[in-house]
C-alpha cells in the first residue's frame, strides 16, 4: 500500500502536477490521521470493554462474599441459640435442690462453647479492590457507597462481638478457687489429671447445695444468658443490611 502511494506521488511529480500532488499529500495525511484516530477509538473501546468486564466480575465476587457472610451469620445464630439454651438449662439446674456438680460444669461449658469463634467476614475481594485501586472501577456510586458502608459496619460489629466473647470467657476463668468450684469435674481438666500421681477424691469441691457455690454459678449463668442474648441480637440486627447488600449486587451480577 505504501509503495502504491509512493508510485502515485512520483507519477504526479513527473507529470509536473504540483497542485494535484499537494492536494494528494494533504489527503494522505488526513487519511493517516483518521486511521490513527480510529485505532485510538478502537483501543479505547477495548479498554472500556475490559473495565466493564472487570467491574462486572467485582460485583459478582463481592456478591459471593456477602452470600457467604450471610450463611456464616445464620450458622452463628444457631450456635448462639444453642449456648443460650445451655445457659438457661444451667440456671434451671442451679435452682434444683441438689444439682450434680458434674452436670453444672457440663452445662457451663455448653453455655460458652466456641463463643470466641465469632463471625469473620470474607474480605478478599474488598481488600483487592482497595489495594489495587480498582474501587474506582465500580461506576455505580450508590453500590460503591453501600460496599464501603457495609464493610465499615462489619468491622464495628466484629469489635463488639470480640469484646463480648472475651468478657464471657473472662467470667468463666475468673475464679478464686477452681477446686472448690469443681473444675476437676470438667472433662478436659479431668482428662489432664494424672490419677497415678493425684488422688482425685481429695479434690473435693464445695457441696452443690452450698450457698456460696450456688450464688457464684448463678451469677455466671445470668451473665452467660445476657452475653449470648447480646450476641444473638447483634447477629440478627446485621442481617437486614447484608440482605440489602445482596439484593443490590444481584442486580449488577448477571
Amino acid at each position: 500500500m505504501v509503495r502504491y502511494f509512493r508510485t502515485i506521488r512520483q507519477k504526479l511529480l513527473f507529470e509536473n502536477k504540483f497542485n494535484t500532488y499537494l492536494m494528494y499529500g494533504i489527503g494522505e495525511i488526513v487519511l493517516v490521521v483518521i486511521g490513527i484516530l480510529i485505532a485510538l477509538q478502537v483501543n479505547n473501546w477495548n479498554e472500556q470493554r475490559k473495565e466493564n468486564k472487570l467491574e462486572q466480575l467485582y460485583y459478582c465476587k463481592v456478591l459471593e462474599d456477602v452470600e457467604q457472610d450471610i450463611s456464616q451469620i445464620y450458622n452463628q445464630i444457631n450456635e448462639t441459640e444453642d449456648r443460650l439454651v445451655a445457659s438457661n438449662d444451667l440456671l434451671n439446674l442451679l435452682q434444683t435442690e441438689k444439682p450434680l456438680i458434674e452436670q453444672v460444669m457440663s452445662k457451663t461449658l455448653d453455655a460458652i462453647s466456641q463463643i470466641t469463634y465469632t463471625f469473620r467476614p470474607n474480605l478478599a475481594t474488598y481488600e483487592d479492590l482497595k489495594s489495587s485501586g480498582n474501587l474506582k472501577i465500580l461506576r455505580d456510586i450508590e453500590i460503591k457507597k453501600q460496599v464501603v458502608k457495609y464493610y465499615s459496619m462489619i468491622d464495628g460489629i466484629i469489635d463488639v462481638l470480640d469484646t463480648n466473647a472475651d468478657g464471657t470467657v473472662a467470667v468463666f476463668y475468673s475464679k478464686d478457687d477452681y477446686a472448690e468450684i469443681g473444675w476437676q469435674n470438667i472433662d478436659f481438666v479431668k482428662d489432664g489429671i494424672d490419677t497415678t500421681k493425684v488422688n482425685f477424691r481429695q479434690l473435693r469441691p464445695k457441696s452443690s447445695n452450698d450457698e456460696s457455690f450456688i450464688k457464684i454459678m448463678t451469677s455466671d449463668a445470668i451473665f452467660y444468658v445476657g452475653s449470648n442474648s447480646r450476641i444473638k441480637y447483634l447477629y440478627e440486627s446485621v442481617l437486614p443490611e447484608m440482605e440489602q447488600m445482596k439484593q443490590l449486587l444481584e442486580r449488577k451480577c448477571n
